[in-house]
């Protein structure tokens, strides 16, 4: 899959989620047919890492023009199965909303993520969730736990050939 392919694709991901029929508020429509530009300097890339004694995480945030986001995600927690994947979203105020497409158990699943700036890491938010034609998107934005969420600390990002 090429790399256009790809955002092509995440991008479609995040048009599903970004209109979905949640409290979000402001929803945004993204045309994953547009040509996308990155902002001025280039991909913006930014990697941070959740880690204790037995489970951790890494998130990569790359950030293109009109708060738009793509990334990867990955979980590895102890005795559960490991999940690695992208996600495509939209930058709201201190706030990333996307969907996290991944693979577990050799299932493909989709699912709405949130993310928001706390220092200089990410805490993950946690909310009920319902299922929108396969996709598991959160029921109420306005109602997302960041307290007891995943703190994602900025660590350097690796290299990528």
């Amino acid at each position: 899959m090429t790399a256009r392919n790809a955002f092509a694709f995440l991008m479609t991901a995040c048009m599903l989620s970004c209109t979905g029929k949640s409290d979000s508020g402001k929803n945004r429509n993204i045309d994953s047919t547009a040509e996308v530009t990155l902002a001025p300097g280039g991909k913006l890339s930014h990697c941070y890492r959740y880690k204790t004694e037995k489970d951790s995480a890494l998130l990569r945030v790359d950030i293109l023009e009109d708060d738009m986001v793509v990334g990867k995600l990955s979980y590895a927690f102890f005795e559960k199965d490991r999940n690695d994947g992208q996600f495509a979203g939209v930058m709201q105020g201190d706030k990333i909303f996307g969907h996290y497409t991944f693979a577990s158990e050799g299932t493909k699943s989709t699912r709405e993520v949130a993310f928001l700036k706390k220092g200089e890491g990410w805490v993950e938010g946690f909310g009920e969730v319902t299922d929108s034609s396969g996709v598991l998107i959160f029921k109420y934005r306005s109602k997302l736990d960041f307290e007891k969420g995943l703190y994602f600390e900025p660590v350097e990002c690796p290299m990528v050939p």
